[in-house]
């Protein structure tokens, strides 16, 4: 168990909270479960060789109450098929639950808000640990 740290000075998506178990590991991508227990935490490269894992993993947490939390700040690399995976869940969580993104690279928010992806009503992108501009 390891406590969640950003990589930038400063930031400091879902602090406090702690690495659980691992759900998910390939040769690119660890995820696991949190402490506080409604949550996962992302390390590696999300592309088209995982993207069915974290589609299933993100739908395995769907089940339960209240906000789903996802640590992202150790995330290196998204492709469509990846960012794809992450819009279906929120799209399917809709009024059950909303999947919270905390950590998430500036490019691949503004990617996902020109897109009009960071509106889906079951989607939320956290400003935690951004310097107010």
């Amino acid at each position: 168990m390891s406590l969640l740290r950003a990589r930038a000075a400063g930031e400091q998506p879902m602090a406090g909270w702690m690495e659980g178990e691992q759900m998910y590991a390939d040769k690119q991508l660890v995820i696991r479960h949190t402490i506080p227990t409604n949550g996962l935490s992302f390390a590696g490269v999300i592309d088209v060789n995982n993207a069915d894992a974290v589609a299933d993993a993100l739908k395995s947490q769907l089940e339960g109450k209240g906000d789903l939390h996802l640590e992202l700040s150790r995330v290196d690399f998204w492709d469509v098929s990846g960012i794809r995976a992450l819009v279906a869940a929120a799209e399917s969580a809709n009024s059950r639950r909303r999947i919270v993104l905390h950590g998430m690279a500036p490019l691949l928010r503004k990617v996902m808000t020109l897109v009009g992806w960071a509106e889906l009503p079951g989607l939320e992108i956290c400003n935690c640990g951004e310097e107010p501009g």
